[in-house]
């Protein structure tokens, strides 16, 4: 095999990679040249064995659950080997949808699955954290975590985890639905979801009504955070991308790409090498103080600086409308 032609064949490659990305305005650095590529070469494999991406996510689902059992002992090879079933789940949750975009197999379902599968992998981290924690003494001090660990680590997980990647995953996708030209199909509303739930008639579809009444709760929550965003799209009502003015999409795409990499830094990535390091050292606390303070300060940061943003396009296109 000659240079040229070891050279076409890996252009090939990258272009067909690139084409199962979402969007370069909202990849990560680390996603790009490492865990899309993982994740990539993974997709082209199921797609060779004919697996539905919902099966990669279900898969990615226990891979990642299984993690959190080996971050409890707290010795360095039991973590690595935690870190690395992390990992290998998170390209698994990056492969479902990049097949999902090479074979056009999008359902809602296989949406919701992929939500889900990262509740499932940090519950299970929280969980053994909890454990890990309750006999730990206090840093500086002899004192047990015991309780304190209960409600410190349940208070991360259920009110600042949940929240910050309700809200960072809205923002991207409000980002990616207003490029330029297209309608992004993640994105949804929760009047929708809860219109398809009341609509089916047979306690035999109670899989479809269960995961319509918690995506639809998911989705109020992201509605109820962002009401100037809010007042912007029932301003633009049922107008698709291309039917609005080309100056105000061009606009919403340039004030909000910059709060990207804050949404980026609010899902995945970072919290992953911030818990591998604590646990490493031993302190599963420096996690607890990057999520409760660090990411809750990123947050609302963001938040205002988005809600700012789309009172100020609100302001500017649509208000003589009302």
């Amino acid at each position: 095999m000659n240079k040229q032609t070891t050279k076409t064949r890996w252009q090939r490659f990258v272009t067909e990679m690139r084409s199962t990305y979402k969007s370069m305005d909202t990849e990560e650095t680390w996603d790009i040249y490492v865990v899309r590529p993982i994740g990539f070469v993974e997709a082209c494999i199921c797609r060779w064995l004919h697996v539905h991406p919902n099966a990669i996510t279900i898969v990615s689902i226990v891979i990642g659950a299984m993690s959190g059992y080996f971050f409890l002992p707290g010795n360095v090879p039991m973590v690595l080997v935690g870190a690395l079933l992390l990992f290998f789940a998170n390209t698994l949750d990056s492969a479902d949808g990049q097949l999902a975009r090479m074979t056009r197999q999008y359902t809602m379902l296989g949406r919701v699955l992929d939500g889900f599968a990262g509740d499932v992998w940090f519950f299970s981290i929280y969980l053994f954290m909890i454990i890990r924690m309750y006999v730990m003494p206090i840093p500086g001090t002899t004192m047990e975590w015991g309780w304190l660990a209960v409600v410190l680590v349940a208070l991360c997980g259920l009110f600042c985890h949940s929240t910050q990647s309700t809200i960072a995953d809205y923002y991207r996708n409000i980002h990616l639905h207003f490029l330029a030209g297209r309608d992004y199909s993640e994105l949804v509303r929760s009047a929708d979801l809860t219109a398809r739930r009341r609509a089916i008639d047979s306690w035999r579809k109670w899989f479809e009504w269960m995961w319509l009444f918690f995506y639809a709760s998911y989705t109020r929550k992201q509605e109820n955070w962002t009401p100037r965003l809010q007042r912007l799209l029932r301003a633009i009502g049922e107008r698709r991308v291309a039917e609005l003015p080309e100056g105000f999409v061009r606009e919403f795409r340039a004030c909000s790409l910059p709060l990207m990499p804050m949404a980026n830094i609010l899902t995945f990535n970072s919290r992953f090498f911030v818990l591998v390091f604590a646990m490493l050292v031993g302190m599963p606390c420096i996690y607890l103080f990057y999520e409760m303070v660090v990411l809750t300060a990123l947050l609302f940061y963001m938040r205002w600086h988005h809600e700012r943003m789309c009172n100020e396009l609100y302001e500017k296109w649509f208000a003589h409308e009302a």
